[in-house]
């Protein structure tokens, strides 16, 4: 039975960990319950009374699926690959290098960099 005192956002937040810790993480559901709980009370003793605005994270998904069309880029299948993700032929081009010139970056160390 639902808690009466407890704000929808804080019940939904609660349902929303709890579901993707069953799902996700193959916790049992009382395992889920309780983290689910400790979560939301951490997180409503921290910015309980804020707005808060939840952004979609597009800026994280789309480096996720460039990434993903890095990953799995083989110098010959630009179209392929176009096709999969629903994209333009000339955006996997740049995606691939863009990706690459970062991937690059991060290994290459600079010349002033302390050992």
């Amino acid at each position: 039975m639902a808690d009466n005192r407890i704000p929808e956002l804080v019940a939904d937040l609660e349902a929303q960990t709890a579901a993707f810790l069953l799902s996700e993480l193959n916790l049992d559901n009382q395992q889920a319950q309780i983290i689910s709980k400790k979560l939301s009370r951490h997180i409503t003793s921290n910015w309980g009374g804020q707005l808060i605005y939840i952004p979609k994270n597009q800026g994280g998904k789309l480096d996720e699926r460039d990434q993903q069309i890095y990953a799995e880029f083989n110098g010959k299948n630009h179209f392929d690959l176009a096709k999969k993700y629903d994209l333009a032929v000339q955006q996997i081009y740049k995606i691939v290098k863009t990706v690459g010139q970062y991937e690059m970056a991060q290994r290459q160390r600079g010349l002033f960099d302390d050992e």
